[in-house]
């Protein structure tokens, strides 16, 4: 190869700065959102009220109103605080939200010191706060709700709590040792990790039934488009071809007569340009049907990396192919992907790095493997792109390049070729200190790693 090359530790790759990045897949928000969390406390809090009043004026239970008003009031007041929050468009983070499912644990367990102990009925309200955690968070804060009820219903057992409690309680004077109230624990125990560990199950299970259909969604839309771009470019090319052609024809007669003496230069250059031109068109036309792709036309090969590598720098010119610093990683495993289309998907990613670096400036293309994926990834040293360019790089005709330099197809083929065969195609970059395109091609599962 024409590029310098260094073989590098695999891990040294991973030395960059964070970065905005950009990857085409599908995304899974959370089964329930903030704001319905909102509307269930609210919920919570009036029924707690409401069940209190009854408790208080009709069956004639005692209990310390002060103390519970004012539990009631903090629990009210946070919500508020979320309420207001929402409002105003912020979306509280998942710590904000697991610290609130925290927080009205630790008010659930205040009451029940307060009205009844281990004998108040609706100490079942704790599983209804782990199965919201379970449905609104991740798995920590699931279980980190878990651990809390448990402990708050444990606290209801200990001894100088339990003097704070109405004599009305059911299990009046309750011994520690009693199988009774051991067996209270160990049920609640059980029911509070099985609720848990079962509501945290559903939930995952669903979100990774939505995360497919939304990539079977988002793959179906994709091949509909291509399908589109290519009847276009068929139709395109099919009209054009004979205009083009006789352009092209007439365009070389004029070079070779303007090569006579007397004739002005200027006279040849413009044939020249015209020539290029038309050959731009045709390139344009094959981008646009997808051939240049080739992803599907081509069977797979087993290739070591480093033959793509070659393979994509053998399209660029001596002059190019000096300015791709090459690092490939020792012991890589093969791929099972056509060679013409990976390079073809390679060369893009250069070639865009080529365009976006000041002139002459190398371009870094690293090679490793990572886990069962090998990872080329291609940093120019541009200006970056902003969050905004990011997000859309990589749509159809989509281009940041000056009008006549690119057509917006070259990412989006990339991608697709790289999805074609299992892989993906992200973006990373920060302002002022460049871009990083990554390739992720799956290794051969039959095969050891090669050379």
């Amino acid at each position: 190869m024409e590029a310098v090359v260094r073989q590098i530790d695999s891990g040294e790759l991973d030395a960059a700065p964070a970065r905005a990045e950009a990857s085409w897949g599908p995304e899974a928000g959370p089964v329930v959102t903030a704001r319905w969390l909102a509307r269930f406390r609210w919920a919570v809090a009036l029924g707690a009220g409401a069940t209190l009043i009854i408790a208080r004026s009709i069956l004639g239970v005692a209990f310390p109103e002060g103390g519970v008003l004012l539990l009631l009031a903090a629990q009210v007041a946070s919500n508020a605080w979320l309420d207001v929050m929402l409002r105003r468009g912020s979306e509280p983070s998942v710590s904000t939200l697991g610290g609130l499912i925290l927080f009205d644990v630790a008010i659930l367990t205040a009451l029940m010191v307060l009205t009844g102990g281990p004998s108040n009925p609706f100490t079942i309200s704790y599983l209804v706060y782990i199965t919201l955690a379970a449905v609104t968070l991740n798995a920590g804060w699931t279980w980190a709700a878990v651990a809390a009820s448990i402990i708050g219903y444990g606290l209801l057992f200990v001894t100088p709590l339990r003097t704070l409690v109405d004599p009305h309680a059911g299990h009046a004077g309750m011994d520690p040792a009693l199988s009774h109230q051991v067996g209270m624990g160990v049920a609640f125990a059980a029911a509070a990790l099985l609720t848990g560990s079962f509501v945290t199950r559903i939930r995952l299970a669903l979100e990774a039934r939505e995360r497919a259909l939304a990539e079977a969604r988002r793959m179906a839309a994709q091949q509909e488009r291509l399908a589109s771009l290519t009847t276009l470019a068929a139709g395109a090319a099919h009209e054009l071809a004979t205009p083009l052609s006789a352009i092209a024809v007439a365009a070389h007669e004029l070079d070779l007569a303007a090569s006579g003496t007397g004739v002005p230069p200027e006279i040849a250059e413009d044939a020249r340009l015209i020539r290029s031109q038309v050959d731009r068109c045709r390139e344009i036309l094959d981008q646009m049907s997808g051939r240049a792709d080739a992803s599907v036309a081509h069977e797979a090969q087993t290739l070591p990396p480093s033959r793509i590598v070659e393979a994509m720098l053998h399209t660029f010119g001596p002059r190019d192919r000096e300015r791709v610093l090459l690092s490939i990683a020792a012991g890589i495993p093969s791929v099972q992907v056509p060679l013409e289309a990976a390079a073809r998907s390679l060369r893009t990613l250069v070639k865009n790095a080529f365009d976006a670096s000041p002139a002459g400036a190398p371009v870094q293309v690293s090679v490793d493997a990572q886990r069962d994926l090998v990872r080329f990834r291609v940093t120019d040293r541009g200006s970056g792109m902003a969050a905004a360019t990011l997000r859309r790089a990589g749509e159809p005709f989509f281009t940041t390049k000056p009008v006549g330099s690119g057509f917006g197809l070259g990412l989006f083929l990339a991608r697709t070729f790289a999805e074609r065969w299992g892989g993906s195609l992200s973006l990373s970059s920060l302002p002022g200190e460049g871009t990083t395109a990554t390739l992720l091609l799956p290794v051969v599962t039959t095969e050891g790693p090669s050379a």
